[in-house]
């Protein structure tokens, strides 16, 4: 399994992560503001190969924004958990939030994950993992071969996701993070800024900042 980072996330859009093993699988689509660049850089790091799934950490703006353009260019199916699922069909403003970003968005056709879930890649398998707190129905993705974390909102490598936006919740999320705290988590995708080479220690200082430990 290998990992591309295939843009320079920020704080204003998510990190998207190309892996390619048996399977080719993206990991959310950022806002969309850069769909073009990212669409080519996808396209070169797959070397011809097609896109088979992609998977969305929770359904905000920042990080669904790009789905359509991405669906349309690749025919890939995509996938959210079961909580946040209905919200991106739908295309609720009230929730997925693109006046944030001054844009709109409509209804976008996803599939739902549930906890425990396990996406093939061959040699390697990613294990969703609910994990509530910044949205109602967030999930991370666990590879127990690599002990990597693909953890979207829910924890960064200096912080956690808000909670004050609508469906978030500062005691779901301290659930959340003492789970993760039980798994040996190596390396960290988090959806904003930097990977992190000791997600066991982002995990606890993350839950630290919430008052949980």
């Amino acid at each position: 399994m290998v990992v591309h980072h295939v843009n320079p996330g920020t704080w204003s859009d998510s990190n998207i992560y190309l892996i390619v093993g048996g399977r080719t699988v993206l990991i959310d689509t950022g806002t969309g503001d850069d769909n073009r660049r990212n669409i080519a850089r996808i396209k070169d790091l797959l070397k011809g190969r097609g896109l088979d799934m992609i998977i969305l950490t929770h359904f905000h703006f920042d990080h669904i924004g790009g789905l359509r353009g991405i669906v349309d260019e690749f025919g890939s199916e995509a996938f959210a958990g079961a909580g946040d699922a209905p919200f991106i069909i739908r295309g609720d403003p009230a929730y997925v939030l693109p006046n944030l970003y001054g844009r709109d968005i409509g209804p976008v056709d996803v599939a739902e994950l549930t906890d425990g879930d396990i996406i093939d890649l061959g040699e390697h398998r990613l294990r969703v993992i609910d994990t509530p707190g910044h949205t109602c129905g967030g999930i991370c993705l666990y590879d127990e071969v690599t002990n990597s974390l693909f953890s979207g909102d829910t924890v960064f490598g200096n912080g956690v996701g808000r909670t004050d936006l609508p469906s978030g919740s500062a005691r779901e999320l301290v659930r959340s993070l003492k789970r993760l705290s039980g798994i040996d988590v190596r390396t960290l995708y988090p959806g904003h800024m930097e990977i992190v080479s000791d997600g066991n220690r982002a995990i606890k200082y993350g839950l630290s900042m919430m008052g949980g430990v």
